[in-house]
């Protein structure tokens, strides 16, 4: 079975154009491949961890090879969790809206927890 990650950056929920235009593709999607699983995912309604010194210890210790010792077992582990959610996923489609000429701050630190050595 293939598996969607739909990610929603816009702040406006029903009342986004990017998500209504991507709506519309995803109702088409899923007509043309019925068993296709979706998997919606909303970055103003996830809780993302604060990259802070533990978890910045436990990547330069995945890049330099060196084991973690348990606090930043439990910080890569926060990680890996909401990395894992995205590397499941055999499709992608973002619904991003323009923001101030760039995309939403709530979708940066999204795609910087993600984009981690060993995981994407």
């Amino acid at each position: 079975m293939t598996k969607l990650l739909y990610i929603q950056a816009s702040p406006r929920g029903e009342n986004s154009k990017s998500g209504q235009v991507a709506d519309t593709y995803l109702a088409a999607l899923t007509a043309a491949n019925p068993g296709i699983e979706v998997d919606t995912l909303s970055v103003w309604d996830i809780d993302l961890p604060v990259f802070d010194g533990d978890k910045v210890a436990a990547k330069i210790n995945v890049m330099t090879g060196q084991d973690h010792n348990s606090v930043q077992r439990t910080a890569w582990d926060q990680i890996a969790e909401i990395a894992n959610r995205f590397i499941s996923a055999d499709r992608y489609l973002f619904s991003v809206p323009m923001w101030n000429s760039g995309v939403p701050y709530r979708l940066k630190p999204y795609i910087d927890v993600i984009h981690q050595p060993g995981l994407l």
